[in-house]
């Protein structure tokens, strides 16, 4: 019989950035600028999903409807990002200046003027493809 765990996914995956160009980004040395994120098949982005829908039923709840402003939303995926990150990979964000770990992350996802961060982000941890063995090695 087949053991299907051998296509169990990874918990973390490494995400090449790329500018709101779709250019590579490269640091002063010419490595590539990555994140290291948690996946759907951790435990980490299971908490993190959960925790962002409980928050979406208290406020259909509260409010009766689900209407958010563009700062609510922006918000609401930055929190999500920021606790599906493990880190940022060659790269400082200076606005977060003395933050660190999720706070740092969540607010550079929270700046829409590197939105293209978040935005890729986003794709890349919602696709299992990207946490497979096979994507891990290459």
């Amino acid at each position: 019989m087949f053991d299907i765990t051998t296509l169990a996914a990874t918990d973390t995956s490494t995400l090449e950035l790329v500018g709101g160009d779709d250019a590579p980004l490269f640091d002063e040395k010419g490595k590539r600028l990555s994140i290291t994120v948690y996946g759907p098949g951790s435990k980490v982005y299971q908490r993190a999903q959960a925790r962002q829908q409980n928050q979406l039923m208290d406020k259909i709840k509260k409010r009766g409807k689900m209407d958010q402003s563009a700062e609510e939303k922006l918000a609401e995926q930055a929190d999500f990002l920021a606790a599906c990150t493990v880190s940022f990979n060659g790269f400082t964000y200076p606005p977060a200046d003395g933050l660190e770990g999720q706070e740092l992350f969540r607010k550079a996802y929270a700046d829409p003027s590197i939105g293209f961060i978040a935005t890729q982000v986003a794709a890349h941890i919602n696709d299992w493809a990207n946490f497979t063995k096979s994507s891990a090695e290459s």
